[in-house]
């Protein structure tokens, strides 16, 4: 999954405009709560096969911080 689909994936999340966000954009300007975090959680797990276990939405600040997660190793 490259980093458009990624984003295209967060938009849905976070009930954004596909196409609007970048790394850049800051969660506190979109939908960014407990319900979008589950929503990220779930993503990460299907696609990745990742579980963060203990986060909460103040652990990221912006959407590149979501994005690292996903590709992180």
């Amino acid at each position: 999954m490259n980093d458009s689909e990624i984003l295209d994936e967060l938009a849905d999340i976070l009930n954004a405009e596909p196409g609007t966000l970048t790394s850049e954009t800051a969660l506190d300007s979109v939908r960014w709560d407990s319900m979008a975090l589950l929503a990220y959680q779930a993503f990460l797990r299907f696609h990745f096969g990742k579980v963060l276990p203990g986060v909460s939405c103040a652990d990221f600040r912006t959407v590149g911080d979501l994005m690292k997660k996903a590709a992180a190793e």
